[in-house]
């Protein structure tokens, strides 16, 4: 049934008349595209929330916009709805559904259990269903190899692509056979009854509970290295070194033997990222990242459960699945799963033990994994900027952090910088220097409120981007001062003081946070600190040199305040003024001979020191 968006009547009947029933619908756009598929327990009051108040978010907007004719499926149950909008979705991949955008796909190994021959093979897919048993997924695809050949030799199992049928056996046996590495069940040399036995064998041993003999291996391999059998030798340690990697030399091993698959989950407005860590026999096999674009409007518990279903349909189902929060609708996905691998799935989480803590690390690799993608350029977000978002708890990544620096010599000529750093790096160009005017003596803390002040009014002024992260040099004093001017304007942003001596962030409010020596996150607020350190203390020097050379001319017989204004006028400060000839001096400045001579003497011993980066010394 449609409903057609070009008649605003009929729109407004027919959404009022939508059932209050589970089924699906599908949004085209005037072209007849099919751009977003959904589900519903209820009809009418999903379809009905799209046309109904404001939009939650720009996307929904644009679904919204974009939709010139709605049509609807009504299932008998929500489980019905789950299987067919996942259906739908494959078929025409509409542009608004969440689309996965996986890692990688780790291989599993299947013995074919249900074949009168079974095979052990490598596959990237799990097909539930079909009698066959899986294992894995194996994040070491080298390794798995040397793990299946072993295998394969050792248990003599077949290794061909084709299922092998007894009725129907081959004329010619293969290689392996002949090598003594295969039992002959090609030509029908053993029996259904007896090879099944080698393959249930291979079945204990990949589930873990028939250990391998590691040692006999060992002696396996020196026999082959005493022989000069290197090449074999070294296949031999090879396969002894993706065993133990395996079985034995895993990341975390837990007390009990479970299967869990353990789902972090990171979000933004625009995205969804999850990390899912793979638990099998108690031990963390590996794990897979997933990142998918949100649907309009959906809640990331929804999202949970359409990346669930189409994760799940390849992938090996375990017992249990641990994820905060649960995804949604719980009941139907739980039968949906259920139905695919022939067992139960419970959903949950964990609260303390070890299982928690790797839960706790699916989702802090989760998040990391959502920081890098956050990055505006093709560049990914440098590691210090990470771990400053980390440790420090900020509420945004700190792309863009502004550090402010005091300067004075005894309280005279105070001065300060602003330096600025984008993605951990400095930003010469958008370094500022300011003199400071409302401040009388040495007065750190209110020179600071008038540098956020002065910075505060510009950016606003000119519509430029505030920083993420404020650093001041000095401690909570300072701090306070600054976040005082922000909240005067309206303008929430973290700050912090870092002291010189002990390298400590000081919060207007709270702990002192000490960071560690050796964390990216410390070396780029030094750096950045330093920077601003160098920089006043540059415009200060320069500043102070102004001064003395001003009062230097104005001792000079015959020059006054208006010899002292031509100078100026002529050539714009007094550092230029002495990089000029008597010549120029007189010519320019309309000064006689002896007293361009007497002037030029004069600038030469205090030409100031070496220009800074910044173009604009900054009257803010």
């Amino acid at each position: 049934m449609g409903i057609t968006r070009d008649d605003p009547t009929r729109l407004k009947n027919l959404l009022a008349t939508l059932p209050a029933r589970p089924g699906v619908y599908l949004m085209r756009n005037a072209g007849g595209e099919i751009v977003y598929v959904g589900k519903s327990r209820s009809l009418k009051s999903r379809v009905r929330s799209y046309f109904a108040g404001k939009r939650r978010d720009p996307k929904t907007a644009a679904l919204v916009e974009a939709v010139a004719d709605i049509e609807f499926i009504v299932t008998g149950t929500e489980v019905e709805a789950l299987i067919l909008e996942n259906n739908l979705i494959k078929r025409h991949r509409p542009r608004y559904n969440v689309m996965l955008k996986d890692s990688k796909t780790h291989p599993y190994v299947r013995v074919t259990l249900g074949e009168p021959y079974p095979r052990i093979e490598k596959v990237r897919r799990v097909a539930f269903g079909d009698g066959h048993a899986y294992f894995g997924p194996f994040p070491d695809e080298g390794g798995l190899q040397h793990i299946l050949d072993l295998l394969s030799r050792t248990l003599r199992l077949c290794v061909g692509r084709k299922p092998l049928r007894p009725d129907k056996p081959a004329a010619k046996a293969c290689l392996r056979h002949h090598l003594g590495q295969c039992q002959g069940a090609c030509i029908g040399a053993v029996s259904p009854a007896v090879y099944r036995k080698a393959a249930e064998q291979a079945v204990e041993i990949l589930s873990g509970r028939v250990p391998l003999d590691l040692e006999a291996l060992r002696a396996r391999m020196h026999e082959l290295a005493a022989a000069f059998r290197y090449e074999e030798a070294a296949e031999m340690r090879d396969t002894i070194m993706a065993l133990e990697s395996f079985f034995q030399a895993q990341k975390v091993e837990l007390s009990r033997p479970i299967d869990r698959d353990l789902w972090g989950v990171a979000e933004s407005p625009d995205r969804i990222v999850v990390s899912v860590f793979f638990v099998r026999g108690g031990k963390l096999l590996g794990h897979r990242t997933i990142e998918a674009e949100r649907e309009p409007g959906a809640a990331v518990r929804v999202l949970l459960g359409s990346l669930m279903m189409r994760f799940y349909e390849r992938n090996l189902i375990p017992p249990r699945i641990l994820v905060e929060p649960p995804p949604m609708p719980l009941a139907p996905l739980q039968e949906f799963l259920a139905g695919l691998c022939g067992h139960s799935v419970r959903f949950g989480t964990a609260r303390r033990g070890p299982v928690h803590r790797l839960l706790r690390m699916a989702g802090d690799n989760a998040r990391e994994v959502l920081r890098t993608l956050k990055s505006t350029g093709p560049a990914r977000v440098a590691e210090g900027v990470l771990d400053l978002e980390r440790r420090l708890g900020l509420p945004r990544l700190p792309m863009r952090i502004e550090c402010i620096d005091i300067s004075h010599l005894q309280g005279a000529d105070p001065v300060a910088s602003l330096v600025v750093a984008v993605n951990g790096e400095p930003r010469r160009g958008e370094y500022r220097l300011y003199h400071i005017k409302g401040v009388a003596g040495i007065d750190d803390p209110a020179s600071i409120a008038e540098v956020t002040r002065r910075r505060l009014a510009r950016q606003v002024r000119e519509e430029a981007p505030l920083a993420d992260l404020l650093i001041v040099d000095g401690g909570i004093t300072q701090a306070r001062a600054a976040q005082a001017e922000l909240a005067a304007a309206g303008v929430d942003r973290p700050i912090y003081g870092l002291a010189k001596r002990e390298e400590t962030l000081v919060p207007p409010t709270g702990e002192p946070v000490r960071l560690p020596h050796t964390s990216p996150a410390l070396r780029v607020l030094v750096r950045l600190r330093n920077e601003a350190h160098r920089f006043a203390n540059t415009f200060r020097a320069k500043t102070s040199a102004r001064r003395v050379m001003r009062s230097a001319l104005l001792n000079l017989p015959g020059v006054g305040p208006r010899t002292l204004q031509k100078i100026l006028a002529a050539f714009g400060s007094l550092d230029k003024a002495g990089q000029a000839t008597p010549e120029e001096l007189a010519q320019r400045a309309g000064l006689n001979a002896r007293l361009a001579a007497l002037v030029h003497a004069s600038l030469q011993p205090r030409v100031a020191s070496p220009r800074s980066p910044s173009s604009d010394p900054a009257n803010d």
